[in-house]
C-alpha cells in the first residue's frame, strides 16, 4: 500500500500537481449524486492503492472476523443466558429472535479499522452491518480520479482496477434468498430505509443491479409497507414484495416504534425474506466489543480467535456504575479513551477524549454514565500522505499532507468485496467532522488481479 501511494504522489508531483485533472475530478463529483450534508463529498486526489498481497491479507482478516462474529450471533440465538451479557431492551431482543429462512448470520458488513499500511498492524474501530453504505462514493470518486493524468500514468505502469460492489451484492443477496424454502425464481426486491436519511446514490445503483440480474426492484420507505397477513405489499401500486434489503438500522427503527410494524409482522409470520435480518444487531451494537472479552465468549472461540481479539479489538467497557470500569481513571486520562453510544451509527454522539479539555471531558463522561454508552480504549489512527484536489492558497500546487486513516472492508457473506476509505485530522474520522474519503484501486505490478 505505502509503496503504491508514494509512487502515485511522485507522479502527481512530476505533473506539477496535475491541476487539470484535479479540476476535472472536482467538476465530476459536483455533477454527481454523491453529495453529503448539502455539498459534494470531499475527497482525496490520492486513492487507496492495494496490491495482490494486501488483498490477500485483508481477505484473511475478513474471514477471521466474520467467523468470530457469526459464532457470537449463533450463541446469542441459542443461549438465553448468553443474551443477558448484551443488556438489550426487550423489543430489540424480540426483533433479533424473529425467525429467519436462511442460514447466513451476517450477510453484509463493513469492518472499519485503523491500519498501519507499512506494518499491517491494526485495531478495529467498529463493526457495521446492514446499514453499511457509501459504495457509490467509492465508485464515483474512482471514476473522477480516472479523468486525471496522474491516474492515467500510474495505470500505464500497472494493472489497476476498482472493486465491484453492486452486482456482487446482488449475487450474495440472492444466494441467501435461494436458501429460503419458498424462494421464487424471480422475486420482487425492495431496498428499504427511512426516506429522509437514506443514501439514494447507493439505493438507485443497487436497484439497477437487481434489475440487471433480472429481479424487479424498488425503494420502499420502511414505514410505508402494508401487510395483510399473507403478503408484504408496497402500497404505492399494490406490488407484493418477496425479499427486502434492509438498510434501516435497528436503533432507528426502535426510535420509530409503531411505524414499522408491517415489515416486522411479515418477518415474524415468515412471509418475507429479510436480508440482513435483525439478528445482525448483535454485532452492530458496540456492546459486542465488551462481550468479545467475556470468558463466556472465549469459551466457544478457538485459541487463535481469542488471540486475534486480544490483538485487534480495543478493550471496551459499558459506561455504567455497576461495570468493572474504573470511571475515575477514564476521567483522569482523557487521551486514552473514547466513549460511544451502545447502538447508533454515523459517529452520532461519539466523544474522543483527545478533542476535549480535561474539565470538559470529565463532565462528558459523568453525564453519560448509565446513559447507554461504552468506554473504549482510544487507538490513535495511523497517518497517510494525501493531496486534496482543491489548490492550496499558499501557491504550493502539490501540497502533501498527513491525514489519519480509517479504511473499511465491505464483506458479503464472509467474503471481502471492496473498501471504503476515510481520512480525518481530528479525533473522529467522518465527513461531518472535516473528513475526506477516497476510492480504492487494486494494483498488480505483474499480473492483472482477477
Amino acid at each position: 500500500m505505502k509503496q503504491n501511494r508514494r509512487e502515485y504522489i511522485e507522479i502527481l508531483e512530476s505533473l506539477d500537481g496535475d491541476v487539470p485533472g484535479r479540476k476535472a475530478a472536482l467538476d465530476y463529483v459536483e455533477d454527481s449524486d454523491i453529495w453529503a450534508y448539502g455539498a459534494p463529498v470531499p475527497f482525496s486526489y490520492v486513492p487507496n492503492l492495494v496490491g495482490a498481497d494486501d488483498v490477500s491479507f485483508l481477505r484473511s482478516v475478513c474471514e477471521t472476523t466474520h467467523a468470530i462474529l457469526t459464532k457470537v450471533i449463533r450463541r446469542f440465538l441459542d443461549d438465553p443466558v448468553y443474551r443477558k451479557l448484551f443488556h438489550f431492551p426487550a423489543e430489540v431482543e424480540r426483533l433479533i429472535l424473529l425467525p429467519c429462512c436462511y442460514d447466513e448470520l451476517l450477510p453484509l458488513a463493513r469492518f472499519d479499522l485503523f491500519l498501519d499500511e507499512e506494518t499491517r498492524a491494526f485495531k478495529f474501530c467498529e463493526f457495521n452491518t446492514d446499514g453499511s453504505g457509501a459504495m457509490s462514493r467509492d465508485l464515483e470518486i474512482g471514476r473522477a480520479l480516472q479523468l486525471g493524468a496522474t491516474y492515467r500514468e500510474f495505470a500505464e505502469r500497472y494493472a489497476v482496477g476498482q472493486f465491484e460492489l453492486f452486482d456482487s451484492w446482488v449475487e450474495a443477496f440472492m444466494a441467501d434468498y435461494r436458501a429460503c424454502p419458498n424462494a421464487k425464481e424471480r422475486p420482487t426486491v425492495a431496498v428499504t430505509d427511512f426516506r429522509e436519511s437514506g443514501v439514494f446514490s447507493d439505493f438507485n445503483r443497487f436497484i439497477e443491479a437487481f434489475e440487471r440480474a433480472g429481479y424487479p426492484a424498488r425503494f420502499v420507505d420502511v414505514r410505508a409497507f402494508e401487510f395483510d397477513g399473507e403478503h408484504l405489499v408496497d402500497p404505492a401500486d399494490g406490488t407484493v414484495v418477496d425479499a427486502v434489503y434492509r438498510r434501516a438500522v435497528t436503533s432507528e427503527m426502535i426510535r420509530h416504534s409503531g411505524e414499522c410494524e408491517a415489515l416486522i409482522d411479515a418477518v415474524a409470520a415468515q412471509k418475507v425474506c429479510l436480508i440482513g435480518h435483525f439478528r445482525t444487531t448483535v454485532v452492530h451494537s458496540k456492546v459486542v466489543s465488551v462481550v468479545l472479552f467475556d470468558e463466556e465468549t472465549r469459551s466457544f472461540l478457538t485459541e487463535e480467535e481469542c488471540a486475534f481479539i486480544d490483538e485487534h479489538v480495543p478493550r471496551t467497557y459499558r459506561l455504567r456504575c455497576d461495570s468493572d470500569l474504573d470511571i475515575e481513571a477514564v476521567k483522569a486520562d482523557k487521551d486514552a479513551w473514547i466513549i460511544k453510544p451502545e447502538d447508533d451509527y454515523g459517529a452520532h454522539g461519539v466523544y474522543p477524549g483527545v478533542e476535549f479539555a480535561e474539565g470538559d471531558w470529565a463532565e462528558i463522561v459523568e453525564n453519560n454514565i448509565d446513559a447507554g454508552y461504552v468506554a473504549q480504549e482510544y487507538y490513535p489512527p495511523h497517518k497517510v500522505d494525501l493531496v486534496v484536489p482543491e489548490l492550496p492558497e499558499d501557491g504550493d500546487r502539490c501540497k502533501v499532507e498527513a491525514w489519519e486513516s480509517m479504511p473499511g472492508l465491505y464483506v458479503y457473506n464472509g467474503e471481502l468485496e471492496g473498501m471504503y476509505c476515510r481520512y480525518g485530522k481530528r479525533g473522529i474520522i467522518a465527513l461531518d467532522h472535516g473528513g475526506l474519503c477516497a476510492p480504492t484501486f487494486k494494483v498488480d505490478r505483474e499480473e492483472p488481479i482477477a
